[in-house]
Protein backbone atom coordinates (compact mmCIF):
# COMPACT_ATOMS: atom_id res chain seq x y z
CA UNK A 1 0.00 0.00 0.00
CA UNK A 2 3.05 2.58 1.06
CA UNK A 3 4.97 1.29 -1.95
CA UNK A 4 2.08 2.49 -4.34
CA UNK A 5 1.07 5.61 -2.89
CA UNK A 6 4.01 7.85 -4.77
CA UNK A 7 2.97 6.24 -8.27
CA UNK A 8 -0.86 6.99 -7.97
CA UNK A 9 0.42 10.81 -6.56
CA UNK A 10 2.88 10.72 -10.18
CA UNK A 11 0.11 9.81 -12.01
CA UNK A 12 -2.21 12.40 -10.64
CA UNK A 13 0.54 15.55 -10.89
CA UNK A 14 0.72 14.03 -14.45
CA UNK A 15 -2.84 14.90 -15.63
CA UNK A 16 -2.62 17.82 -14.07
CA UNK A 17 0.37 18.70 -15.77
CA UNK A 18 -1.49 17.45 -19.21
CA UNK A 19 -4.29 19.79 -18.20
CA UNK A 20 -2.80 22.42 -18.07
CA UNK A 21 -0.96 22.36 -21.15
CA UNK A 22 -3.94 21.70 -22.72
CA UNK A 23 -5.31 24.80 -21.51
CA UNK A 24 -2.60 27.02 -22.34
CA UNK A 25 -2.86 25.17 -25.66
CA UNK A 26 -6.33 26.36 -26.52
CA UNK A 27 -6.79 29.85 -27.31
CA UNK A 28 -10.32 31.84 -27.21
CA UNK A 29 -10.52 34.57 -30.13
CA UNK A 30 -12.75 37.00 -28.73
CA UNK A 31 -15.28 38.49 -31.53
CA UNK A 32 -14.06 41.62 -33.29
CA UNK A 33 -16.35 43.90 -34.99
CA UNK A 34 -14.60 46.45 -37.55
CA UNK A 35 -16.28 49.98 -38.04
CA UNK A 36 -18.18 51.20 -41.63
CA UNK A 37 -15.08 53.35 -43.02
CA UNK A 38 -12.33 51.26 -41.71
CA UNK A 39 -9.60 50.84 -43.91
CA UNK A 40 -8.02 47.37 -44.80
CA UNK A 41 -4.61 47.46 -46.73
CA UNK A 42 -4.41 44.94 -49.12
CA UNK A 43 -2.32 43.25 -52.46
CA UNK A 44 -3.25 41.85 -55.22
CA UNK A 45 -3.04 38.19 -55.31
CA UNK A 46 -1.94 37.79 -59.11
CA UNK A 47 -1.58 39.25 -62.07
CA UNK A 48 -4.83 40.98 -63.81
CA UNK A 49 -5.05 42.25 -67.93
CA UNK A 50 -8.16 43.22 -69.26
CA UNK A 51 -7.48 41.82 -72.93
CA UNK A 52 -7.67 38.25 -70.67
CA UNK A 53 -10.09 38.48 -68.22
CA UNK A 54 -13.98 37.33 -68.83
CA UNK A 55 -17.59 37.47 -66.60
CA UNK A 56 -17.36 35.42 -63.59
CA UNK A 57 -13.32 35.59 -63.12
CA UNK A 58 -12.75 35.55 -60.13
CA UNK A 59 -9.69 37.52 -58.26
CA UNK A 60 -8.08 37.63 -54.68
CA UNK A 61 -6.87 40.71 -52.77
CA UNK A 62 -4.54 39.70 -49.86
CA UNK A 63 -4.50 41.41 -46.42
CA UNK A 64 -1.52 42.93 -45.19
CA UNK A 65 -2.49 45.13 -42.81
CA UNK A 66 -0.45 45.05 -39.89
CA UNK A 67 -2.51 47.10 -38.07
CA UNK A 68 -5.55 44.67 -37.82
CA UNK A 69 -3.81 41.70 -36.55
CA UNK A 70 -7.23 39.68 -36.56
CA UNK A 71 -7.31 39.52 -39.46
CA UNK A 72 -3.78 38.55 -40.64
CA UNK A 73 -3.40 35.87 -43.22
CA UNK A 74 -7.10 36.76 -44.32
CA UNK A 75 -8.25 37.24 -48.14
CA UNK A 76 -11.02 39.36 -49.83
CA UNK A 77 -12.63 37.69 -52.81
CA UNK A 78 -13.65 39.76 -55.61
CA UNK A 79 -15.30 39.17 -59.07
CA UNK A 80 -15.04 40.44 -62.52
CA UNK A 81 -19.08 41.24 -63.31
CA UNK A 82 -18.11 43.81 -67.08
CA UNK A 83 -15.50 43.57 -69.36
CA UNK A 84 -15.25 45.77 -72.09
CA UNK A 85 -11.94 46.06 -74.67
CA UNK A 86 -10.65 49.35 -75.33
CA UNK A 87 -12.30 50.42 -79.23
CA UNK A 88 -12.02 53.93 -80.91
CA UNK A 89 -12.04 56.85 -78.24
CA UNK A 90 -13.47 54.11 -75.60
CA UNK A 91 -11.27 53.74 -72.98
CA UNK A 92 -11.07 49.95 -71.34
CA UNK A 93 -12.96 49.33 -68.37
CA UNK A 94 -13.45 46.46 -66.14
CA UNK A 95 -16.40 46.01 -63.13
CA UNK A 96 -15.74 44.08 -60.33
CA UNK A 97 -17.56 43.59 -57.08
CA UNK A 98 -16.24 42.28 -53.57
CA UNK A 99 -18.09 39.58 -51.87
CA UNK A 100 -16.15 37.54 -49.21
CA UNK A 101 -13.84 38.00 -46.67
CA UNK A 102 -11.97 34.59 -46.00
CA UNK A 103 -10.13 34.28 -42.51
CA UNK A 104 -7.56 32.05 -41.16
CA UNK A 105 -9.55 29.86 -39.45
CA UNK A 106 -11.09 29.32 -42.42
CA UNK A 107 -14.16 30.90 -41.68
CA UNK A 108 -15.90 32.76 -44.66
CA UNK A 109 -17.93 36.31 -43.90
CA UNK A 110 -19.84 38.20 -45.94
CA UNK A 111 -18.03 42.22 -46.91
CA UNK A 112 -19.34 45.04 -47.90
CA UNK A 113 -16.51 47.35 -49.29
CA UNK A 114 -15.51 49.35 -51.73
CA UNK A 115 -11.96 49.91 -53.12
CA UNK A 116 -10.21 53.35 -52.53
CA UNK A 117 -8.43 54.28 -55.44
CA UNK A 118 -8.16 57.17 -57.92
CA UNK A 119 -8.77 55.22 -60.82
CA UNK A 120 -11.88 53.38 -58.95
CA UNK A 121 -15.30 54.19 -60.15
CA UNK A 122 -17.39 53.05 -56.97
CA UNK A 123 -20.82 51.65 -58.00
CA UNK A 124 -23.57 50.40 -55.70
CA UNK A 125 -25.38 47.93 -57.51
CA UNK A 126 -28.59 48.06 -54.89
CA UNK A 127 -29.01 51.58 -55.58
CA UNK A 128 -28.68 51.57 -58.96
CA UNK A 129 -31.40 49.74 -59.34
CA UNK A 130 -33.55 51.65 -56.95
CA UNK A 131 -32.88 54.79 -59.24
CA UNK A 132 -34.08 52.88 -62.22
CA UNK A 133 -36.99 52.07 -60.66
CA UNK A 134 -37.90 55.48 -59.52
CA UNK A 135 -37.04 56.30 -63.39
CA UNK A 136 -39.09 53.59 -64.92
CA UNK A 137 -41.38 54.00 -68.28
CA UNK A 138 -44.21 53.80 -66.06
CA UNK A 139 -42.86 57.61 -64.76
CA UNK A 140 -42.55 58.39 -68.41
CA UNK A 141 -39.04 58.11 -68.66
CA UNK A 142 -37.85 56.78 -71.76
CA UNK A 143 -35.96 53.15 -71.33
CA UNK A 144 -32.35 53.44 -70.49
CA UNK A 145 -29.04 51.92 -68.42
CA UNK A 146 -28.26 52.66 -65.21
CA UNK A 147 -24.48 53.86 -64.92
CA UNK A 148 -21.51 54.17 -62.98
CA UNK A 149 -20.61 57.58 -61.48
CA UNK A 150 -22.38 61.07 -60.47
CA UNK A 151 -24.83 60.46 -63.47
CA UNK A 152 -26.97 57.45 -62.73
CA UNK A 153 -29.28 57.79 -65.60
CA UNK A 154 -28.35 57.41 -69.33
CA UNK A 155 -31.38 57.13 -72.21
CA UNK A 156 -30.90 54.41 -74.42
CA UNK A 157 -32.87 54.95 -78.14
CA UNK A 158 -35.17 52.27 -79.41
CA UNK A 159 -37.19 49.28 -77.39
CA UNK A 160 -37.11 47.24 -74.21
CA UNK A 161 -36.12 47.23 -71.12
CA UNK A 162 -33.19 47.55 -69.27
CA UNK A 163 -30.85 44.99 -68.92
CA UNK A 164 -29.33 46.72 -65.16
CA UNK A 165 -30.56 44.00 -62.60
CA UNK A 166 -30.79 43.92 -59.19
CA UNK A 167 -27.72 42.35 -57.35
CA UNK A 168 -27.11 41.29 -53.42
CA UNK A 169 -27.86 44.24 -51.24
CA UNK A 170 -24.36 43.99 -49.50
CA UNK A 171 -22.46 43.75 -53.08
CA UNK A 172 -20.45 46.48 -53.45
CA UNK A 173 -17.76 47.33 -56.18
CA UNK A 174 -16.23 49.09 -58.72
CA UNK A 175 -15.36 50.38 -62.46
CA UNK A 176 -11.51 50.45 -63.47
CA UNK A 177 -10.73 52.22 -66.46
CA UNK A 178 -8.11 52.32 -68.77
CA UNK A 179 -5.53 55.19 -68.59
CA UNK A 180 -5.81 55.70 -72.89
CA UNK A 181 -7.65 54.42 -75.74
CA UNK A 182 -5.84 51.00 -77.47
CA UNK A 183 -4.53 49.99 -74.20
CA UNK A 184 -5.95 47.09 -72.00
CA UNK A 185 -5.93 47.45 -68.19
CA UNK A 186 -3.11 45.60 -66.75
CA UNK A 187 -2.32 45.31 -62.76
CA UNK A 188 0.68 43.62 -61.27
CA UNK A 189 0.29 40.89 -58.69
CA UNK A 190 1.23 42.60 -55.18
CA UNK A 191 -0.21 45.95 -56.09
CA UNK A 192 -1.04 47.24 -53.02
CA UNK A 193 -5.37 48.05 -52.59
CA UNK A 194 -7.07 49.85 -50.11
CA UNK A 195 -10.25 48.53 -48.82
CA UNK A 196 -13.21 50.34 -47.69
CA UNK A 197 -15.55 48.64 -45.46
CA UNK A 198 -18.90 50.45 -46.17
CA UNK A 199 -20.88 48.57 -43.33
CA UNK A 200 -19.61 46.68 -39.72
CA UNK A 201 -17.66 43.44 -40.30
CA UNK A 202 -17.35 41.27 -37.52
CA UNK A 203 -15.23 38.52 -36.83
CA UNK A 204 -15.28 35.51 -36.17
Amino acid sequence: MYRTLPVRVAATAAAFAACAALAQATTFVPSQTFKAGTRIQCTLEEHLDSSKLAYGDKFKLLVVDTSHPALHGSYIVGWITDVRQPTGSDRARVGFFLTTIHLPNGQKKSISAYVVNKRVVQINPAAQYQQRQRLSPMAGVPYGTVTPGPIAWQMRLGNGPSTVKQEQSGTLGGYVYGVSAHEPIVINAGTSVTVELAENLTIP
